[in-house]
């Protein structure tokens, strides 16, 4: 990751060291949001004066606040304007008040961005617009896009990429960087918004030589259901189901049809494999297996859809272990009230929010 050399200047002028100047942009840019374990992570130090110091100068000088949760653990969130200037980053919406869904999700991108150095980052709309124009010759109308209602006057603006996760050139073995999408999901009781994520992305995708995306979560409970999604989504085919699968969609789908209680993960599932095996032959081996014309080794899948063109590949990876700031039982010893310090708690907080 490389930072201009400018934007660390102008934060060292506000009091910090270079390195703290360096975590302070990373998670200006990417979350705005951050742990204890995290920029201890960052730092490679133990809880101690180190970081304490860090903490303290951030909350005196009011560049960030933070907040307790039940479990006792803290999340610190950098708001002051005057961060976000010193980096050219004045209208990131990361320096506002948010919900706890939104927090969460920003944990899970900061642990993948700091897990992640390496790579060359697009950060922010100005850069990822005219990445995809120039360097693909691609239309606006291809890119993720919003349209945004003026409260003032009845104008619109339309944004790109609003969903701000992480997209960047990786340098592994292969000689040239791969284009790398990412979706964060932070503990989602469904895949529902990684479908609504992959049809603003699809058109984008399609057109790509090639790329790579990535399914980032705490657990791999979606894993499989995540990569169909995609598959049929983007691809636009779903993946070959083996016979056990199609057993499985079965045997799932009696169950709920008959009113039992079903798992979330397996809804998820279910859900996808209605979509992806909606075919009259599957219909009719269902009737069958159900009314006991066919046996469970009778089940199998007719054959598979003609693959598009479209050179994406698609991976899951966990990251997210710093949620454990919102368990009782998982935040760390270190971040006790009596070792952590006490300022720049502002007034009016609710247990998902900080202030404005």
């Amino acid at each position: 990751m490389r930072i201009a050399a400018e934007r660390l200047s102008n934060l060292t002028q506000l009091g910090y060291t270079a390195e703290e100047a360096r975590f302070l942009y990373i998670v200006a840019t990417h979350s705005g949001y951050f742990t204890h374990r995290q920029f201890l992570a960052f730092s490679g130090t133990k809880p101690g004066k180190h970081s304490q110091k860090f903490l303290e100068k951030l909350l005196t000088a009011e560049h960030a606040t933070h907040h307790t949760y039940p479990s006792g653990g803290r999340v610190y969130h950098i708001f002051s304007r005057k961060i976000y200037k010193a980096i050219d980053r004045d209208n990131l919406r990361t320096r506002r008040k948010h919900q706890l869904e939104y927090i969460k999700t920003r944990i899970v991108v900061l642990d993948f961005v700091l897990s992640n150095l390496d790579c060359e980052y697009l950060e922010t709309e100005t850069e990822k617009v005219p990445f995809f124009e120039s360097r693909f010759k691609l239309s606006r109308a291809l890119l993720p896009s919003k349209a945004y209602k003026s409260k003032l006057s009845r104008n619109s603006s339309v944004r790109y990429f609003v969903d701000r996760f992480p997209v960047c050139l990786r340098t592994g073995l292969a000689s040239t960087p791969t284009l790398t999408f990412t979706y964060m999901d932070a503990g989602a009781a469904t895949l529902q918004g990684l479908g609504t994520h992959l049809q603003a992305y699809r058109e984008l995708l399609r057109r790509l030589p090639t790329f790579e995306f990535r399914y980032v979560a705490p657990t791999d409970r979606f894993f499989a259901a995540a990569e169909s999604e995609f598959s049929r989504s983007v691809l636009g085919r779903p993946n070959s189901p083996s016979n056990d699968q199609l057993l499985r969609y079965f045997r799932l789908r009696k169950t709920w049809e008959a009113g039992d209680r079903v798992s979330a993960a397996d809804v998820v599932f279910l859900n996808a494999a209605k979509r992806e095996l909606d075919c009259e032959e599957i219909e009719s081996q269902y009737r069958k297996w159900t009314e006991g014309t066919i046996q469970d080794g009778d089940v199998s899948h007719p054959g598979v859809t003609q693959r598009p063109q479209v050179h994406g590949t698609f991976f899951t990876e966990k990251y997210g272990s710093s949620l454990s700031v919102f368990h009782r039982s998982g935040y760390e010893a270190s971040e006790s009230s009596d070792e952590m310090p006490s300022g720049g708690v502002s007034p009016g907080l609710s247990p998902e929010g900080f202030p404005a």
